[in-house]
């Protein structure tokens, strides 16, 4: 039912569609998802450039919602547009298209563009969604991103995404919403210049990623850390 409906919607013109879309979102994620948000006071004024782990196809319509004050420009996948569901829900944010796991310079060019005339830009450094569902290595267009620009750096954490919306790789479109609490934590802002690495880091780029992943592991549960795990209480920092 839920692809007729979508499939229904694809086949509208934009200016009709946008807003019955607007309305199915609504009523999914009222019905489905129980949202706690935690750090919203962190959020500065002026344009920003946020960095969010990435577990669900439902991400972005969450942080939309959750952000609206302060409303990002997405840098989303090209598969998005592959699928009615993906594509027409995609179409409520706005969005810069990128082909994950490429160094896509023009993504990267019109990410910076967005952030100098006055837009906050919203990228997820991991490059897709997380299929174990805890952070994997960043990669570093989040680092080249921050460096052209010089503005402050939001990290953000989504748990709960993935049992919400769960990943079915075999079709995409097959997607369906599950019953779940969903926690958004937005922590404080930072910039590269707060972030410490090795001297002799053989690699200073993916160094400063590494650094600025640990920002969002420092707001995940332990399950959601992965790549990133946090040192246990008292225990030292080798």
């Amino acid at each position: 039912m839920l692809s007729l409906i979508f499939h229904w919607l694809d086949k509208l013109p934009p200016a009709l569609r946008r807003p019955l879309v607007h309305g199915v979102v609504d009523v999914l994620l009222a019905g489905f998802a129980r949202i706690s948000v935690a750090g919203a006071e962190h959020i500065p004024a002026g344009p920003v450039l946020y960095v969010c782990n990435h577990l669900s196809n439902v991400d972005g319509l969450i942080l939309n919602k959750v952000l609206h004050r302060n409303r990002p420009v997405f840098v989303a996948g090209v598969k998005l547009q592959g699928t009615p569901m993906t594509r027409v829900t995609a179409d409520l944010l706005d969005t810069i298209t990128v082909t994950p796991n490429s160094p896509d310079i023009d993504a990267i060019k019109r990410a910076i563009e967005q952030l100098k005339n006055g837009r906050s830009v919203l990228i997820f450094p991991e490059g897709g969604r997380s299929r174990p569902g805890t952070l994997l290595r960043g990669k570093a267009g989040a680092v080249v991103v921050a460096r052209r620009a010089g503005l402050p750096i939001v990290p953000v954490a989504l748990m709960g995404t993935e049992k919400l919306l769960p990943i079915q790789d075999r079709d995409m479109g097959s997607e369906r919403p599950r019953h779940a609490r969903v926690t958004v934590r937005i922590g404080r802002p930072f910039t590269l210049a707060d972030l410490t690495v090795p001297r002799d880091a053989a690699d200073e780029r993916q160094a400063l990623t590494d650094a600025l992943m640990m920002r969002i592991a420092e707001l995940l549960e332990p399950q959601y850390q992965g790549e990133y795990p946090l040192p246990a209480p008292g225990q030292q920092v080798s």
